[in-house]
């Protein structure tokens, strides 16, 4: 299993790199988690979240996370680094991976359940959609151990080729129904993270026009202008 895991987390890690410019943390550098079971929860806007919360969780946090994924069927070899079947037409299976959790929870005390409770994917237009507070506490019953911690996402450009993701957190906290504000929150301090500081959790690919300089031959084409 070990080798299957890396492999995937080698995948995921070049994923990011193609993807992203590069990857920042905003505000105080993240701090460790609360001991024991952590459900984190976010904003889904871009494709690669669930990537970005691997590398938040695993590579940077040392926390093992776990995620429930609707197309897991699709992309199975996910299970290598976490992610669980939650397929919206299977009950069963749903509630197979609702079990598998707290057995997570209870064998290993450090694992982060990586949840988006507004659902889909959207568009970052759309902001922070509503999510159901009966959800978050439903979940809050089914592990009742566990700590609660916001997290946000956001993905902006800086005139070059691929984009820049930002990502800042709370802090932990009972659920207690204000999660939506909490979220969100943290989502508009990312629309302006500029007087914050910031910690590079990830360095992209350079693009070509970083790389290439060809000032040089500056003189010869003169002629064409």
């Amino acid at each position: 299993m070990a080798p299957v895991r890396r492999l995937v987390a080698a995948l995921l890690r070049w994923d990011l790199h193609r993807a992203f410019r590069r990857v920042q943390w905003v505000g105080p550098e993240p701090a460790a988690l609360p001991d024991g079971p952590v459900i984190a929860y976010a904003n889904h806007h871009h494709f690669y979240d669930g990537h970005l919360a691997w590398l938040l969780f695993r590579q940077h946090l040392d926390r093992p996370p776990t995620l429930w994924m609707a197309e897991w069927d699709r992309f199975p070899f996910f299970a290598a680094v976490g992610a669980q079947p939650f397929p919206p037409d299977d009950p069963a299976r749903r509630a197979a991976t609702v079990r598998r959790t707290a057995r997570r929870f209870r064998a290993r005390p450090r694992t982060v359940l990586v949840y988006y409770p507004a659902g889909t994917l959207h568009r970052p237009e759309d902001g922070i959609q509503a999510f159901s507070a009966d959800a978050v506490a439903r979940l809050a019953r089914l592990y009742p151990t566990a700590t609660w911690w916001p997290y946000a996402v956001h993905v902006t450009w800086r005139n070059e080729a691929t984009p820049t993701a930002l990502l800042t957190g709370g802090s932990p906290h009972e659920a207690d129904g204000q999660e939506h504000a909490r979220l969100r929150r943290l989502w508009h301090r990312l629309q302006a993270p500029q007087d914050r500081p910031t910690t590079t959790l990830l360095r992209g690919h350079r693009s070509m026009e970083e790389w290439w300089d060809f000032s040089f031959a500056s003189s010869f084409f003169e002629r064409y202008l």
